[in-house]
């Protein structure tokens, strides 16, 4: 009988990666460690970068009797999440199915934040970060929106990557 679960296990910095290859090494447990492209600004250009959805975690799939101290004990992992008691808490299914049907190319798909016109929003990286605007509308290239900031009593439209923007 299969009692296999989903579970979360908490890893050191960095060593998401090292973790999930030691599993699939030394026992083939199933390890899902969701990633995401993002645009960032890097030395004054726009570049894509993949980072962790979920830092420092990942999610296992095996039987808790029989893997419990093995992953436990793997080197860069933290602890399994769960109570006060160090009892781990299973993860469902449905989430990790969700997460995986936001999947495209190995990355999930982030949907992008919604604005509505007139909404008061922030710019989030880059040179202009800080300085805020009111959402316009969006553009017909998908990523790209059309704030107005007030700039020392000044009104300028500016077009700008909907990435870079938050709601205040």
């Amino acid at each position: 009988m299969n009692m296999s679960f989903w579970y979360c296990i908490y890893t050191k910095p960095g060593l998401e990666e090292f973790v999930t290859i030691q599993f699939n090494q030394q026992t083939g447990i199933e390890v899902f460690n969701p990633k995401i492209r993002r645009k960032r600004y890097l030395r004054g250009r726009m570049t894509v970068a993949e980072e962790k959805l979920f830092p420092c975690y990942l999610f296992a799939r095996f039987d808790l009797c029989r893997y419990y101290r093995m992953v436990k004990y793997t080197r860069g992992v933290r602890s399994l999440v769960g109570d006060r008691g160090g009892n781990p808490y299973s993860v469902d299914e449905n989430l990790i199915t969700f997460l995986k049907s936001k999947m495209n190319d190995g990355f999930i798909r982030l949907d992008p934040s919604h604005f509505e016109p007139g909404e008061q929003v922030t710019i989030t990286e880059g040179p202009l970060k800080g300085l805020m605007g009111i959402f316009q509308k969006d553009l017909p290239v998908k990523e790209r929106v059309l704030i107005l900031l007030n700039i020392i009593s000044y009104q300028a439209r500016m077009e700008i990557d909907r990435e870079l923007l938050a709601k205040v």
